[in-house]
């Protein structure tokens, strides 16, 4: 079983989109599929054709009740099946209480992970997660249980905070558990006839590099009524460009999970808790400020910024409010032309 929890903090970038339509493209090339739509807002629930019933239904949370109170479910009581070799647990918002009960609880981000060990989910090829949108309880269990996160990206530079954030939430997952999940992006809703989306699209290639899956999932009317009747695109127009796109999607998303790339994804962290904007500038960017070399404002008056970096050597200093400054953490430096100092990282 492989398991690929669909996730981005960002609202409206497009997760059940991809999650129903890449669950529908896997059950297409013959795989036993499982959507498991983990967001109490019931999106998911909804394009799967269950709008009038997913109050009434049992979802992942009785699951998640098992381990607070005396109750005991049966996994054939959540599981919708119907569709071919693609079956489906639904959602609702009693899954937000999940979060108020589970929360402070030992493990209580494990319990997905360890619900899909159980031998009744061995029939599953894979395992698709559509996950809330932020990175809450809900969302830690989906990423705990990944073997690959896919984070979609829609055409606004907000995007490319969640790239941050959803780095920063997997380093901690590996940190405090082990696991390490492969991070994959896909660039949704796009429009190549607009310079703006072009202009995102050349910053997230820069970014990004091999973690971009190379398919763009075009904005399409077809993609929106087919949901809207609570069908995949699959079913709704199998010959339209979007399901085309998601067929293809599909294919790259399983190729990259099996693929070595010569790339990492390099974490840097400057502490300046005062600052209003702070970027990371280099020769792997041209030094040039923009959204790829933006950084994010933590809580704890760090600032975390990502880049993709091949094998070598490479200057770079921090722009901090337009004043240039040498990493401080990093004791590698070596003089410039300008009579200052570059840190200096290998990769």
């Amino acid at each position: 079983m492989e398991v690929i929890s669909i996730a981005n903090q960002k609202g409206g970038c497009g997760k059940t989109t991809l999650a129903v339509n890449i669950s529908a493209s896997l059950a297409k090339l013959g795989h036993e599929t499982l959507l498991i739509d983990l967001d109490p807002q019931a999106h998911a629930t909804f394009a799967m054709g269950f709008s009038n019933e997913a109050s009434d239904r049992k979802t992942f949370y009785d699951i998640f009740r098992n381990h607070f109170s005396d109750f005991d479910t049966e996994f054939e009581e959540i599981i919708i099946t119907g569709r071919k070799k693609f079956s489906f647990i639904p959602a609702n918002m009693m899954l937000s209480s999940a979060e108020i009960n589970l929360g402070n609880m030992d493990g209580a981000a494990t319990i997905l992970h360890r619900t899909l060990l159980h031998p009744y989910f061995e029939r599953y090829k894979y395992v698709i997660i559509d996950s809330p949108p932020s990175f809450g309880f809900l969302t830690l269990n989906s990423m705990y249980a990944a073997d690959i996160i896919l984070a979609p990206m829609d055409l606004s530079y907000f995007s490319f905070n969640g790239i941050n954030g959803v780095y920063r939430v997997a380093s901690l997952l590996n940190r405090e558990t082990g696991r390490k999940p492969l991070i994959f992006f896909a660039l949704n809703s796009y429009d190549r006839r607009s310079k703006c989306a072009r202009k995102i699209e050349h910053n997230a290639v820069s970014k990004l590099g091999d973690y971009l899956l190379p398919t763009r999932i075009r904005s399409s009317v077809r993609l929106r009524e087919a949901a809207g009747i609570g069908k995949t695109i699959f079913e709704y127009d199998e010959k339209s460009s979007a399901a085309l796109d998601f067929s293809n999607l599909t294919r790259e998303l399983l190729a990259a999970g099996k693929k070595k790339t010569n790339t990492i994804m390099q974490e840097f962290l400057f502490h300046a808790p005062e600052a209003g904007a702070v970027y990371v500038l280099g020769d792997f960017n041209d030094w040039q400020k923009s959204e790829v070399g933006r950084m994010t404002r933590l809580e704890s008056g760090h600032w975390s910024g990502h880049v993709t970096l091949r094998k070598g050597k490479y200057r770079y200093k921090f722009l901090v409010d337009d004043e240039w400054i040498h990493d401080p953490e990093n004791s590698k430096a070596e003089s410039n032309t300008f009579g200052t100092h570059d840190s200096i990282l290998k990769v």
